[in-house]
């Protein structure tokens, strides 16, 4: 507990240093915008993370301190129940190098501090698979109720996660307890626990034509050649064990595994702890062939979940022996990593404010002040609304004490709150950044006769600053 703690105050650290210079991630910043219109599922995403959010920050500001301290905490807890995960195979020396050699890989650090649909997914695929090993190790109703409820969260965090439900259930028909298994209460009370907890999202995907999977499997996310289908596939199978690849040199100095070894832990004799080969390869492997048949563009970042049973994978055959040194070495370099990173910290923000970040990251919430300054001008009504970029209006909205929704991009999709009736009845503040020329018609076809201000932004930052940008305002005020 001592070293999850500490883990997560050093990346907390990084965190508010490291991005002193910019704001929030437009994706982060969207959740926030999601809280101000809660729903049964968004156009994305399911409802999951925009209720976990709205929790955190009724208890904390919506400040960058608390949403850092959110991606930190999920670290440390996801770090956590992987740790309770491997120990249904690993013990001492072994058990104890799983926080180390998950420590070092980028989705349980710089990767992870995106607090959004992926990051989620590391505590919630563990303490699904946990809870699933103990349902049928010990047919008990908690943990069978523990599993349904942790695998109806991950569905509503992502529908990738049906990855993992499928896994699950092959790790279960593969169980040589099977039938034991089946004569308990134990997965009736999973089975039904799931479709509860799923059924209100089921109603409201049926009701609105199931926007978030049209979005998920929609061309966009179609591979529009062999070569770039080629692209994705590489990136999907290759990219989590290059970024493993500090935890796999670990290992192998460290174990210095037999042929045997390897093999016996990659795919076990002893069917028990194939469970874990099952719960780790399947989630990797099937959405392959999935993509194969709906030719569909796989994302490395899917993966991150997935690796959370990679120290049992490499590590669980009694073949393989880890020594106490090798381990003390794991330890030092899992510290070593979070040091190093939080000293090139304000390395990191100086080389973000020089040049910049994606969807003006450095300015939103500079251009989300110059929105509300002019609102205030133009009508003492409330600010309820601003449009723009999806990525600076999401981020500029986050921050603004009026607490306004979106109309991203100007697409009813994005922001289905947003109809024409609403705009008329209470108006909206737009910004485009000045050389984008298909925000700016935008602008001028929903607010044709709103006189328009130019603003010159630039961020400030211990005597520092940013290179300048242009940014384009208009009120629209409501009728």
């Amino acid at each position: 507990m001592q070293f999850l703690l500490l883990y997560g105050v050093l990346w907390f650290v990084y965190a508010m240093i490291s991005r002193s210079t910019r704001d929030f991630n437009a994706d982060m910043a969207e959740m926030i915008v999601w809280t101000r219109e809660m729903a049964l599922g968004y156009p994305k995403h399911p409802p999951l993370p925009a209720g976990m959010l709205w929790l955190w920050f009724s208890v904390f500001p919506t400040t960058d301190w608390a949403y850092n301290l959110l991606a930190a905490a999920n670290l440390s807890v996801g770090l956590y129940f992987a740790f309770k995960l491997a120990s249904e195979w690993l013990e001492r020396e072994k058990l104890a190098s799983v926080l180390f050699l998950l420590a070092v890989i980028p989705f349980y650090n710089f990767l992870g501090l995106k607090w959004d649909q992926n990051s989620i997914l590391i505590p919630l695929w563990a303490i699904a698979m946990w809870a699933l090993v103990r349902a049928l190790d010990t047919r008990k109703a908690g943990w069978a109720i523990l599993c349904g409820a942790a695998a109806a969260a991950s569905m509503l965090t992502k529908y990738w996660s049906v990855f993992l439900l499928f896994a699950m259930g092959i790790t279960v028909l593969a169980d040589p307890r099977i039938k034991a298994y089946f004569r308990s209460p134990a997965p009736y009370l999973t089975i039904i626990t799931t479709a509860l907890l799923l059924a209100p999202h089921i109603w409201w995907l049926v009701a609105n034509d199931f926007p978030p999977i049209r979005w998920g499997v929609g061309p966009r996310r179609t591979a529009v050649s062999l070569r770039d289908w080629m692209e994705g596939f590489a990136g999907f199978a290759f990219s989590p064990f290059a970024y493993a690849a500090v935890t796999l040199i670990l290992y192998w100095l460290g174990t210095r595994p037999s042929p045997a070894g390897v093999a016996d832990s990659v795919w076990p004799s002893d069917p028990i702890r194939r469970r874990a080969s099952l719960l780790f390869w399947i989630p990797l492997l099937v959405p392959i062939l999935v993509a194969i048949v709906t030719k569909t563009k796989l994302v490395s970042l899917w993966n991150v979940p997935a690796l959370n049973l990679l120290p049992v994978v490499l590590m669980s055959s009694p073949k393989i022996t880890l020594p106490r040194f090798s381990l003390k070495v794991m330890a030092i370099v899992a510290l070593v990593v979070p040091l190093v990173s939080l000293a090139a910290s304000p390395g990191v923000a100086w080389l973000r404010l020089k040049f910049g970040g994606e969807n003006h990251a450095s300015y939103a919430h500079l251009v989300g002040a110059a929105l509300s300054a002019e609102w205030r001008k133009t009508t003492d009504k409330p600010l309820r609304l601003v449009a723009g970029p999806f990525g600076l209006i999401s981020t500029a909205a986050a921050y603004m004490p009026e607490e306004p929704s979106t109309f991203a991009d100007f697409d009813p999709y994005l922001s289905p709150w947003a109809d024409r009736a609403r705009i008329e009845r209470e108006g909206m503040a737009i910004a485009c950044p000045s050389d984008y020329l298909g925000c700016l018609e935008s602008l001028k076809r929903y607010a044709p006769n709103a006189p328009r201000k130019e603003f010159v932004i630039t961020r400030k930052w211990f005597g520092l600053e940013s290179p300048p940008e242009k940014f384009t305002i208009a009120i629209l005020p409501p009728k």
